[in-house]
């Protein structure tokens, strides 16, 4: 797993990102947090854990977005990002 500084560092590429450059980096991190189990630190595996499920229902598509309200977009994904770069700040 990478570090805290790595890992914020990624998040925030992220939210600079242009699709679908942004899709790919969130694929990304979530295969990372999903399919590496060595992280020790409960509380930082809860935040990334939590976030990385949270992505699922991100969708960069306006169309696609439409017709199903459990999605969310852009504005959304910021507030997220925002919130977890912080926590994992802390």
């Amino acid at each position: 797993m990478r570090s805290r500084i790595e890992l914020i560092k990624l998040l925030q590429c992220i939210l600079e990102a242009e699709s679908p450059s942004k899709d790919e980096l969130i694929r990304e991190f979530q295969e990372e947090v999903w399919n590496d189990e060595s992280v020790q630190d409960s509380k930082l595996n809860e935040v990334l854990s939590e976030l990385a499920y949270d992505l699922d229902f991100y969708e960069s598509n306006d169309r696609w977005r439409e017709n199903n309200l459990g999605y969310y977009g852009n504005d959304k994904l910021k507030n997220i990002m925002k919130n977890a770069i912080q926590k994992l700040k802390e």
